[in-house]
């Protein structure tokens, strides 16, 4: 497959898609006071369905992202890091399988970001180019210091901030992988 490379966007697309329509149908949803987390939760939002099936199709082709970077990788790093990415797309549909209010949620949400950005970090690493190397540890870098500080208005801000650099690494792999 010639486009796996665009396969992580279309994750992406599908979450922000399903995310939007969930929103316009819960107006008291404000990011500045919520996670995306509460448009799935059962007995607060409106049809929270919408938002953990665009969580499920989303992890899916997240998975399947990551096993196109599995196939195409150079080396046993970036196979490493494929996997990672994998297993953030499988973390990605359990979030809409295991939804705000459920025990393993917020493990589940947090280890979503936290495996997809090792990932590529190792993947990044795994490459024979320097400027990829370089990129992806700053993203990674990034990351932390997003995880790290404690000062966010909303941790739907910080969500944001996450998803701004998974993004950011997409964009990167079209260019040096």
């Amino acid at each position: 497959m010639k486009t796996w490379k665009y396969l992580g966007f279309a994750s992406l697309g599908i979450f922000l898609v399903f995310t939007l329509i969930s929103k316009h149908l819960n107006p008291w949803f404000n990011v500045a006071h919520y996670t995306f987390s509460k448009l799935g939760k059962i007995g607060l939002a409106n049809y929270p369905w919408i938002f953990s099936a665009g969580t499920i199709i989303g992890g899916i082709f997240m998975m399947w992202y990551g096993v196109e970077i599995v196939k195409n990788s150079i080396g046993k790093l970036q196979v490493l890091g494929g996997g990672y990415v994998l297993l953030s797309g499988i973390f990605m549909a359990l979030i809409g399988l295991f939804p705000d209010g459920t025990k393993p949620h917020d493990f589940i949400a947090v280890v979503t970001f936290l495996s997809f950005y090792i990932g590529f970090t190792l993947f990044g690493f795994g490459s024979n180019k320097k400027a990829f190397k370089f990129y992806t540890a700053f993203v990674f870098a990034l990351a932390l210091i997003g995880l790290l500080y404690p000062h966010w208005p909303s941790l739907c801000y910080l969500e944001i901030y996450g998803i701004s650099l998974v993004i950011f690494d997409m964009v990167i792999m079209l260019f040096f992988a």
